[in-house]
């Protein structure tokens, strides 16, 4: 990838993610990220933006590439695990038969996206087949996510009650993260965005967590995380 693409991509990821801070940051005492919904479309629609911030950051030259190229790589395999586990044809039929047809074209779409993902995960972090390559997981990632969300999952949760939607939000998020676990993640699920650790560690600070300043990105995300759930 030219330079200038590359400036590209982290130009446009810091848009992004300013955008998303202010979105889903809100003015609590704690100061910290607020709860995620737990509506499935909103869970999956979170983890296909998250993808989607990744694929930038793993075409953008910087010391973290191969860790947000790993990144990606986890999130995407356990994001259709997932989806493949809870989104059967039983379930999908209560949203009719247009649900229905777009949840058989998934196993395509999802093939196409798994491809791409495998095909970048080989190459070299200087490859000059690296842009081409995250070109087409963009692509089959936006592909995928406009079928799942707009044709599977919208109808779906216009057909079933609340509860069951959050029912399935938490399934959903159960099983991701069962599936970055049996991967190797090493690390609490990231619903921080792609916040940095001197990120986390304002959050910390505001949150009034003690003994911030030896905590690893991993524990600051753990604590804070707990806090959440707490509150």
């Amino acid at each position: 990838m030219s330079p200038r693409n590359a400036s590209a991509y982290v130009l446009e990821d810091r848009r992004n993610r300013s955008r998303d801070r202010r979105a889903v940051c809100g003015p609590g005492a704690a100061g910290y990220l607020l709860r995620m919904p737990s509506s499935i479309g909103r869970l999956t629609a979170l983890d296909h933006d998250r993808m989607q911030r990744l694929v930038r950051r793993a075409c953008a030259s910087g010391p973290s590439q191969q860790r947000w190229r790993d990144e990606l790589v986890l999130l995407v395999r356990a994001h259709l695990a997932a989806e493949r586990a809870l989104l059967t044809h039983d379930l999908i039929s209560k949203a009719g038969d247009d649900a229905v047809h777009a949840l058989a074209e998934l196993p395509r779409l999802n093939a196409d996206l798994e491809q791409a993902v495998e095909e970048m995960a080989v190459l070299a972090i200087d490859s000059d087949k690296l842009g081409s390559a995250c070109d087409n997981i963009a692509r089959a990632l936006a592909v995928h996510a406009e079928v799942l969300g707009t044709q599977v999952l919208r109808p779906l949760e216009q057909s079933v009650a609340r509860k069951e939607v959050r029912r399935l939000g938490g399934a959903y998020s159960e099983g991701r993260d069962r599936a970055l676990r049996a991967e190797g993640a090493n690390e609490p699920t990231p619903r921080r965005l792609d916040l940095s650790r001197a990120e986390l560690y304002e959050l910390a600070k505001k949150a009034g967590i003690e003994g911030r300043s030896a905590m690893s990105r991993r524990d600051l995300i753990a604590e804070l995380q707990r806090r959440q759930q707490a509150g």
